[in-house]
């Protein structure tokens, strides 16, 4: 039956309630919540859930680390209970903990599977650490990549994410390399470059000939990790280098998009 509740999920999705977000909390951690959920790598090959994370080409060393959870909503509810209703719409999402530098979870996301709302769900049980994934792997010392996504940090290393648009984390800026998602139409994400510019931080402004969202979809499009990391490396700016380049990155888009508006006028 669960088998069949998450490929039914995969393709379609009843109206499922948004949860609220109504109440700032402290869950009353006294349980290991984690002990709930199946690891990705102890399932069945032919499992679905296990089919999707393959199909994601996240490399296998990670499955351990991330979860299937048959219905997370009632799972949720037992960690905040005042923030998360069970519902009989509860459905299977891929459950990814944020561990500190000491092993230790402090936070869970709930990524869906199929076509759910919220796409992803984050849980803190600890509002006093900055929601970051990635941060027992990470290596101070050399320098730090920070993502948006916690799967596209998967596939760099000493690649951290901090599961938002907004990429400032709070360490040394010179050993920060920022890589925002690729979506220069996103008015936000443009507004958010700009931002770490002006703060200091090195940032990669992806090439035009780069057409991927992110770097999960990099990967699926036939990338390897090696071209990723070269393509980085050549559109990496900070200062007043950084500056300029958004100038010009920015007249491109701007040009591309009014491109685009001609041809889908011409069209109509």
């Amino acid at each position: 039956y669960e088998q069949y509740l998450l490929e039914r999920y995969k393709t379609a999705s009843p109206a499922t309630p948004k949860p609220e977000f109504k109440y700032d909390f402290k869950p009353d951690i006294k349980d290991d919540f984690i002990s709930d959920l199946t690891k990705i790598a102890d399932l069945d090959k032919e499992h679905p859930a296990r089919k999707v994370v393959e199909k994601r080409l996240i490399p296998e060393k990670f499955y351990d680390k991330l979860y299937l959870c048959n219905k997370f909503y009632s799972w949720a509810h037992k960690i905040a209970p005042r923030k998360y209703n069970t519902s009989k719409y509860d459905h299977p999402r891929l459950v990814i903990p944020f561990y500190d530098e000491q092993g230790k979870v402090f936070a869970y996301q709930g990524r869906a599977f199929g076509n759910e709302t919220p796409k992803y769900v984050t849980i803190k049980l600890d509002e006093n650490k900055q929601k970051i994934f990635g941060l027992e792997r990470v290596n101070y010392t050399q320098h730090i990549f920070v993502v948006e996504g916690p799967i596209d940090s998967l596939f760099l290393e000493n690649c951290i994410a901090t599961a938002q648009s907004d990429l400032r984390i709070k360490k040394k800026k010179e050993n920060v390399i920022l890589i925002p998602d690729n979506e220069p139409r996103n008015k936000e994400i443009v507004k958010q470059i700009e931002r770490f510019i002006n703060d200091g931080y090195s940032v990669v402004l992806w090439p035009e000939y780069v057409k991927e969202k992110d770097i999960n979809e990099m990967i699926m499009s036939g990338k390897t990790n090696t071209d990723i990391k070269t393509i980085i490396n050549e559109n990496v700016y900070s200062g007043i280098q950084a500056k300029t380049q958004f100038i010009f990155w920015k007249k491109v888009e701007l040009k591309n998009e009014k491109n685009l508006s001609r041809n889908q006028y011409r069209h109509r």
